[in-house]
């Protein structure tokens, strides 16, 4: 008495593919037959072949899109509601639009005269957009204020048909021989019935506006979601908002094709987005292998409507139909090719042609000016290349990150509500179409819920997400070799919707590692360069501090002890001959001299004001000698105390912020000055600005020269040059490859630099 399995009666969810191929091609005939039957209708009333034409623009994408979710996760509503929609819609206009067009030809008939009511189901897109969104994105419904509105909707849908199909509707028909006939309802002309059906077309307005309540209910859940739940729920969201705008249009019927194409395509676009961006239903890899056949079938069917009407209105519907074919079918080939070109670049960047990601690399690595920036632009250049989401360069051994494009983080996805759910989402969604069309079995299930924990519970239950839906993603490494020596690893992750990286892709980034090997030894090999020239100026600063400290607690105390001794010698031969004291005198003013040369060379070799006061002192007490008596108001500034600083970058600060100084106080004409130092993101910064007259010619002299000079030993940079509020100086110092010492604070604080001498 009972079957096997195999012996069962066929389910379209059993078999999903060949049931989207039956919807698509059925709603695919529906729009050719309707086009047709528009193109040689001359004389159909404008404004049923105006609507019939609009509504059309609403058939094609919801064909496409519910197909495509049709075969792809049979166990979802939303393609069947999408792709059922579309059949029906396409079969109700190509039925009415070819009665339209035998009747306007003369045929008299009954049944072409209800053929023309079935135009009635034009208002099934947009009650259709209401059941969906009072299932997304689980696909089911989860609250009691959603079942009310499901049940409305199911009840108003079928109330508008059967008020369309039964009322008493009445309408004058131009005619091909210009005579004019009125055409009604022959079922219920005349009747009661008739007339009570008519009042029943009110429920059309009710679908409309509970599918508005319905996008609210998106829009509303987009607001209290937080994380990943927002952004999958706000492209929903935004097309419920750009439709509401669009519905004063549609209310006073302007612009109906152009309004019905924009609606119809943004409720596709905003719900195939999510899944595409953020894994909603776990296709996205799949949108983009069939995005090209998408894409081809639209643009044949396109030109195979405006190939059929043109040449039909010339040569008639048979001829028009032929060529129309065959046009479909020479354009078909090279439009598949194109726009798998085209996708898969979208989507894939240039992983079908290696040669072209090769050249963006290396365009990308010529155009690099400043030491550091090549590992950056190795690992921008790939993500760019490839479209991949993360890309790293990491040290060998240690696996520490050198540089990376992207954040490696968990993929974006609305969780298993959907994917657990399996084949219960779709059947729990379809039982409850049934139900509430035959009366709703499950009413009062959540009665002492109110609006507020009902719009909670749809958070909760339809944006779940799973922490950890990207863990199983693989990460692919490649060495960077250069002169059979690792120099680093590059690291990629797959897209969004992919486990592991195809061979093509990893084909690509091999190409890509082979010649990013030479820029990144290359770049580290400057870094060393860069570091020792830092440490080797470091070195000769540090042995300077060295000879300055032995001379000035040797030589120095010597020599002041010599002049001490003379004045003593002197002091006892007062009495006698005068000529020693003339001698005397003059060994007296050589070591006042050689004392003299010696501070010049101890200050030549370190300030001593940056042992005795800091850099921020020395550099105060300086200029505060150099302002005295001139017109300039010099300041320094420091936000906080600078932390201990290599001995050459605080040699550098110092004098160039003097030379900076003295330009100002020569050459400038200001009458205030500025001078600025901080320590920020690893850099040493120094800044001098005035107010002088910028329109003063500015020419590069010894100092400028001596400057740049100086920060360019150091890896610094320096900006020199006139603004609008006056000149300024800046230069900035890097401090990551220089060692940080604290400066002996030993020296005698009347040190300084040497000044001039009176005579005893």
């Amino acid at each position: 008495m009972t079957g096997t399995l195999s012996e069962r009666t066929w389910s379209p969810r059993t078999h999903p593919v060949p049931a989207a191929g039956l919807l698509l091609a059925v709603a695919v005939v529906g729009v050719g037959v309707t086009v047709a039957a528009l193109a040689t209708s001359d004389a159909a009333p404008r404004d049923q072949v105006a609507e019939i034409a609009t509504t059309l623009a609403y058939v094609v994408p919801y064909a496409l899109v519910g197909a495509f979710l049709v075969a792809r996760r049979p166990d979802l509503p939303f393609g069947w509601l999408l792709s059922g929609c579309a059949a029906v819609v396409a079969v109700g206009l190509a039925v009415a639009s070819q009665s339209y067009a035998a009747l306007s030809r003369g045929a008299d008939s009954p049944l072409l005269e209800y053929g023309c009511l079935l135009a009635t189901v034009q208002f099934l897109p947009v009650a259709v957009q209401g059941l969906v969104n009072v299932r997304f994105p689980s696909g089911r419904v989860t609250s009691r204020f959603g079942r009310v509105l499901n049940r409305l909707l199911v009840a108003g849908i079928a109330l508008g048909l059967a008020g369309g199909l039964l009322g008493d509707w009445s309408l004058d028909l131009d005619r091909v021989d210009g005579t004019t006939t009125t055409i009604g309802n022959p079922l219920t002309s005349g009747t009661v019935v008739g007339e009570a059906a008519m009042l029943l077309t009110a429920a059309i307005p009710l679908v409309i506006l509970v599918g508005i309540v319905a996008g609210l209910r998106i829009v509303r859940l987009a607001w209290k979601a937080t994380g990943v739940e927002r952004d999958q729920l706000r492209w929903r969201a935004y097309g419920v908002v750009l439709s509401l705008a669009l519905f004063p249009l549609a209310a006073t019927e302007t612009l109906p094709l152009a309004v019905n194409l924009a609606d119809g395509l943004l409720f596709t676009v905003t719900l195939v987005i999510p899944i595409l961006r953020y894994r909603l239903w776990a296709i996205d890899n799949v949108i983009r292998r069939s995005a090209a056949y998408l894409l081809v079938t639209v643009l044949v069917a396109g030109i195979f409507a405006a190939s059929a009407a043109g040449v039909t209105a010339l040569q008639g519907e048979r001829v028009g139909l032929v060529t129309a074919a065959v046009v479909a079918a020479l354009v078909f080939g090279p439009a598949l090719r194109r726009s798998q070109h085209l996708v898969d670049e979208f989507f894939y960047g240039h992983r079908s042609d290696p040669h072209r990601a090769l050249r963006d690399l290396s365009r990308r690595l010529d155009a690099v000016a400043a030491p550091g920036e090549v590992l950056k632009t190795v690992v921008t250049a790939v993500a760019d290349s490839l479209r991949l989401p993360y890309v790293a360069i990491e040290r060998p051994g240690d696996g520490s990150v050198l540089a990376q494009h992207g954040k490696r983080k968990p993929a974006d996805v609305i969780g298993d509500v959907i994917g657990d759910a399996g084949t219960d989402a779709g059947t729990d969604a379809g039982t409850d179409v049934n139900a509430d069309a035959g009366g709703g079995t499950n009413a009062g299930a959540d009665a002492d819920a109110d609006a507020d924990a009902d719009a909670d519970a749809d958070v909760d239950a339809d944006a779940d997400v799973d922490a950890d839906a990207g863990a199983d993603t693989e990460l692919g490494r490649w060495p960077l070799m250069s002169q059979g020596t690792p120099v680093g690893i590059l690291v990629a992750a797959p897209r969004a919707g992919e486990s592991t990286l195809d061979a093509r892709d990893r084909a690509v980034l091999a190409d890509l590692a082979r010649q990013a090997g030479a820029a990144v030894h290359a770049e580290a090999l400057t870094v060393d360069l860069v570091a020792s020239r830092q440490r080797l100026v470091e070195a000769r600063e540090e042995e300077r501090r060295k000879l300055r400290r032995d001379l000035h607690d040797g030589l120095g105390p010597l020599l002041t002890g010599i002049g001490l001794n003379l004045d003593a010698l002197r002091t006892r031969l007062t009495a006698g001959d005068g000529d020693p004291l003339a001698l005397l005198a003059r060994a007296k003013d050589a070591s006042s001299q050689a004392i003299a040369d010696l501070r010049t060379v101890v200050y030549s070799l370190r300030p001593p004001a940056l042992d005795d006061l800091g850099v921020v002192g020395a550099i105060t007490a300086h200029v505060r000698r150099m302002a005295d008596g001139s017109t300039v108001d010099v300041a320094v500034e420091s936000d906080h105390d600078l932390p201990p600083l290599p001995a050459a970058v605080e040699v550098a600060l110092f004098r160039i912020a003097v030379e900076g100084v003295t330009n100002v106080v020569r050459h400038a004409g200001a009458r205030a000055c500025r001078i600025r130092l901080d320590v920020a993101d690893g850099n040493a910064v120094v800044e001098v600005v005035d107010d002088g007259p910028s329109g003063l010619p500015w020419a590069p002299g010894v100092g400028t020269v001596a400057m740049r000079e100086r920060v360019s030993e150091l890896g610094g940079t320096l900006e020199i040059g006139p603004t609008e509020a006056g000149g300024r100086l800046r230069a900035v110092f890097p401090l990551a490859a220089a060692p940080r010492a604290e400066p002996p604070r030993t020296e005698p604080p009347q040190a300084g630099p040497p000044r001039a001498e009176t005579k005893a």
